[in-house]
């Protein structure tokens, strides 16, 4: 029977907390009061002051000239809705309105804001999104603008409408935490009354998070049981005051984050377990590693490369070092105190870690091991580093911490190897003295690549690329030719071979990771590339050997080495001197060209040439004084400058002389340069026209012809014209009868290059013809004249005449035909043939 009374009771008590909702003592808003987009069933009867409207200006807006934006009607004061519907957007202050006159005050409209923090008290910091060791105490930290909503009148504590909810990894979900002592801490009905609200404060006014209470991650259960296990958890705020949380709702009707519901957050509970793993297994030496150690936030922790007491820390036998100032990462001074170095280590028999690690004679070990301080997330990455010196074997990197009487540890392993170091040539391998070779490789052991080259009577140990018979010193790095290395690990070193003292001859280049010597290269990483270098050579010819004045001249050729300087041109002739240097492409061909205005201001005779390379010293040791009126021949031997011959003014040598004391000038054993040498002639231009022949109406027939001109570089102007073709009077008529065209010259044979004109005689009316060949742009002509008979006539021998020029009659006579006053007016100078 107590039973079934207790039941019905229960059932009283569960109606009349339907009947009176929790929240109704935070419903009433005073006058000016603040309400929140979302509430309902709010009693603003003290806001309104009895009239049935409310009236929002736009902000900026004078609220007592000026008529409101809104005005919405209070339908039942005891129960109003701050609909988002209607008033987002229009927050602010909302009037008393009767109508045509503002009252007073209302209320304020705000768009509610809640956030969340999580807090490690113990260490003061925030912990959100990261890690709180066990046994530090947490705490919550709410961000609001709600405030204000536990002052409304008539408040109680049991109305307080804010909630901070914890859920563990297996989605429990906390109702409350337990604290220092054992007390459990409430995170529901959360009274929060400012905008910055801690959850546990050392004055309960929750201002400042409390240092020694909160959270107790390390809790226990009466059986010893770890109450919060080691995970993440999930933690967020909530309010629902007068159901705003049920009502204002996002876009997609799911809880408003960020309105009345914060951002679910999360924190781990880090428990004293420690991890250290390597970015790297194996790491080339030379080149840099990190370990991350994971363990309790804030945490300090030792490290060292374990077990490595025995190496002596110097060159080739040396671990790798711990890089310097690195945040959170102490280090002891090598000249001590050695506070760090003294850990004694878990296993190690009383031995500290500085035991433990080479006693170098720079760092005295100081470099092996260090102090590292966790982030509040539980982690710190530390970087190391190897070098040349760093000894290739496996070791093991230890971390360690001690809590009280217990040992917390772990340990990775990492390989160090040997580096490789390569390298190669550029081109063929095959190159002549005075060119840029290029040598290039990788390295993947060191920074600096350390180069030099052994060959015949260079030092036997090698010399520097840059001086070959100056021996390199083994472990003098200022000895050595040097190629920096680059981020991924290739470097390039360009080696300038002119001007070098060595021959001809095959030669080796090494490249090696140490400034190590031949006879040093055991403990070094290195490779090699032969060469075989040869000395530079010159060859030119000449477009022609026979050039018309006033036509182009080419002089072509090759220069190898590579001479930055050039290649120098002399031109010597009778009476005449003409001296030029040309650049040298990449291809080692060069190119000169003698312009037609020079050709055409020589003398018709033989010219001689000689083409000069600069060779090992890039100068030229023979040159005039004058390069663009040369008087004088000098030299660099004895004193620079010093004169060999004169070539222009009194007393100069000539034609064939000046070219043969030119090359025996750079002849001399004290001239490193060469030259090579050729001629040409220069003469007048001419043309010549080929025998034609008597000639049919209606046949093609070619006319052909020999010429000095330069071919493809000049045109032809070929007329060939009726020998009757004159002036008419208007009566009679006067048909053209010829042909006429422009030609090019043709490659030819033995100096003489050729032409040739193609005649259509389809239109030709039996005649003497009269064919004159000039130059389209050199004054040269000349002529002739060929007979066209009727088709299928007896052919007539015909010797056709060479003339020189036909004379034209300014005024013809009709009387006379023209082929006889051609006739007659050559019959008065030389006898030529003429037609039968």
């Amino acid at each position: 029977m107590n039973a079934r009374f207790a039941v019905v009771m229960m059932v009283l008590v569960a109606l009349a907390v339907m009947a009176f909702p929790a929240t109704a003592a935070i419903n009433k808003i005073p006058a000016g009061g603040e309400v929140f987009l979302g509430e309902k069933s709010l009693d603003v009867s003290a806001a309104t002051g009895g009239v049935s409207q409310i009236a929002w200006w736009q902000p900026g807006t004078n609220t007592e000239t000026e008529q409101p934006a809104d005005i919405q009607q209070v339908t039942n004061a005891q129960s109003f809705y701050v609909s988002p519907d209607i008033f987002v957007g229009k927050t602010g202050n909302w009037y008393q309105w009767n109508g045509s006159v503002k009252g007073q005050l209302a209320f304020n409209i705000k768009e509610p804001s809640l956030n969340l923090k999580v807090w490690d008290g113990s260490v003061d910091e925030d912990v959100t999104g990261k890690a709180i060791p066990v046994g530090n105490y947490g705490n919550f930290v709410v961000e609001t603008n709600m405030q204000s909503i536990i002052t409304r009148p008539g408040y109680q504590p049991a109305d307080a409408p804010f909630k901070i909810k914890v859920k563990s990894a297996d989605g429990g979900v906390y109702t409350n935490l337990v604290g220092n002592n054992g007390k459990e801490i409430a995170l529901t009905q959360l009274a929060v009354n400012q905008q910055l609200w801690y959850w546990v404060s050392p004055d309960n006014k929750h201002t400042e998070p409390a240092t020694n209470d909160g959270w107790n991650t390390a809790a226990e259960d009466k059986y010893g049981n770890r109450m919060y296990k080691a995970g993440t958890y999930t933690v967020w705020a909530e309010c629902n005051a007068n159901s705003m949380k049920d009502q204002y709702t996002a876009p997609d009707g799911s809880d408003y984050t960020g309105k009345t519901i914060s951002a679910v957050k999360s924190v781990q509970i880090a428990t004293d377990q420690v991890k250290i793993e390597a970015n790297k297994d194996n790491v080339v030496r030379g080149n840099p590693f990190s370990v991350t150690i994971t363990g309790v936030p804030n945490a300090e922790y030792y490290v060292w490369v374990k077990g490595t007491g025995s190496m002596t820390g110097q060159p080739d036998d040396q671990p790798p070092m711990i890089l310097d100032t690195q945040a959170d990462v102490k280090q002891d001074a090598a000249a001590g105190p050695y506070e760090i170095g003294k850990y004694q280590y878990e296993g190690g028999a009383g031995k500290s870690i500085k035991q433990d690690v080479p006693d170098d004679p720079d760092y005295h070990g100081t470099k092996f091991y260090a102090l590292v301080k966790l982030n509040s997330s539980g982690t710190r990455t530390v970087e190391w580093k190897s070098s040349k010196d760093t000894k290739d074997k496996k070791y093991t990197i230890r971390v360690e911490r001690k809590s009280g009487s217990q040992y917390k540890s772990d340990e990775v392993d990492v390989k160090v190897e040997k580096g490789d170091v390569t390298i190669v040539a550029s081109g063929d391998q095959s190159y002549y003295l005075g060119e840029e070779v290029k040598l290039s490789g990788t390295n993947s052991e060191t920074d600096l690549t350390y180069l030099f080259i052994t060959g015949p009577n260079l030092p036997t140990n090698g010399g520097m690329l840059k001086s070959p018979r100056k021996e390199v010193n083994n472990d003098q790095a200022a000895s050595f030719d040097q190629a920096d290395v680059q981020d991924d690990d290739n470097y390039e070193f360009k080696w300038q071979t002119a001007n070098l003292e060595m021959d001809a001859g095959t030669y080796t280049v090494y490249a090696v990771s140490a400034p190590r010597d031949k006879d040093h290269l055991s403990d070094a990483q290195y490779d090699t590339v032969s060469l075989v270098i040869k000395k530079p050579y010159i060859q030119a010819t000449a477009s022609a050997s026979v050039v018309a004045k006033g036509d182009k001249l080419y002089v072509r050729g090759t220069a190898e080495g590579d001479p930055s300087k050039g290649i120098a041109l002399w031109i010597l002739g009778k009476n005449k001197v003409l001296y030029a240097t040309e650049s040298v492409n990449d291809d080692m061909s060069f190119e000169h060209e003698i312009k037609s205005a020079e050709t055409a201001s020589l003398y018709a005779g033989q010219y001689f040439v000689v083409v000069q390379h600069p060779m090992y010293n890039n100068e030229f040791d023979v040159y005039p004084d004058n390069p663009l009126e040369p008087q004088k021949v000098l030299g660099a031997y004895p004193t620079r400058d010093s004169e060999l011959f004169r070539i222009g003014g009194a007393g100069a040598l000539q034609g064939t002389d000046a070219a043969e004391a030119l090359v025996k000038a750079i002849d001399s054993a004290m001239v490193d340069d060469i030259y090579t040498k050729m001629q040409f002639l220069v003469e007048e231009p001419k043309v010549t026209i080929n025998p034609i022949g008597e000639q049919s109406v209606g046949s093609k027939f070619e006319i052909a012809g020999t010429t000095n001109l330069m071919y493809d570089d000049n045109d032809l102007l070929v007329e060939v014209t009726s020998s009757s073709f004159k002036p008419t009077d208007k009566s009679q008529s006067g048909e053209f009868n010829g042909a006429t065209g422009t030609i090019k010259v043709q490659q030819g044979t033995d100096g003489l290059n050729k032409w040739s004109f193609t005649v259509d005689a389809s239109t030709f009316k039996p005649d003497e013809y009269i064919v004159r060949v000039a130059g389209v742009t050199t004054d040269v002509v000349e002529t002739a004249l060929f007979n066209v008979v009727e088709a299928g006539a007896a052919p007539v021998a015909v010797a056709t005449p060479v003339v020189t020029e036909v004379p034209v009659a300014e005024e013809p006579v009709a009387e006379e035909p023209v082929a006889e006053a051609a006739e007659n007016a050559t019959a008065a100078e030389e006898p030529v043939n003429a037609t039968a």
